[in-house]
C-alpha cells in the first residue's frame, strides 16, 4: 500500500527555517540538504511503520512516529492512506511535551 505524504504548514515552515540557517553559510549545501530531506520524507510512502514511535507518542492522543534524517527528526502521524508530517525538529531539542 502506498501512502500519500503531506506536510503541515508548520512542517513546511520548519523546512524553510532549516534552509535559511544552512544558506547563511552555503546556499548550494542548503538546497541539497533540503532536497535530500524531502526525498527521505517521500520514502514514507512505503511502510511508514518502519519508523519508531517518537518520544512524544501519545501527546494529545496521537500516535507519533519519527524519521531520523541527519540531526533532525521528522515527526509524523499515520492515517489510512495518508502520512502527515507535523514538525521537523533538530534532534538536540527536547521532545515537544517537555517544552
Amino acid at each position: 500500500m502506498n501512502y500519500k505524504v503531506t506536510l503541515t504548514p508548520t512542517a513546511e515552515a520548519n523546512l524553510d527555517e532549516i534552509f535559511h540557517v544552512i544558506a547563511l553559510d552555503n546556499m548550494v549545501a542548503a538546497r541539497k540538504f533540503v532536497a535530500s530531506m524531502r526525498r527521505a520524507m517521500m520514502t514514507l510512502r512505503q511502510n511508514p511503520k518502519r519508523c519508531p514511535f517518537a518520544p512524544e507518542d501519545g501527546l494529545e492522543g496521537l500516535a507519533l512516529r519519527h524519521l531520523i534524517f541527519g540531526n533532525y527528526r521528522v515527526i509524523f502521524t499515520i492515517a489510512p492512506g495518508n502520512v502527515t508530517v507535523l514538525q521537523i525538529r533538530h534532534a538536540a531539542r527536547r521532545p515537544i511535551d517537555e517544552g
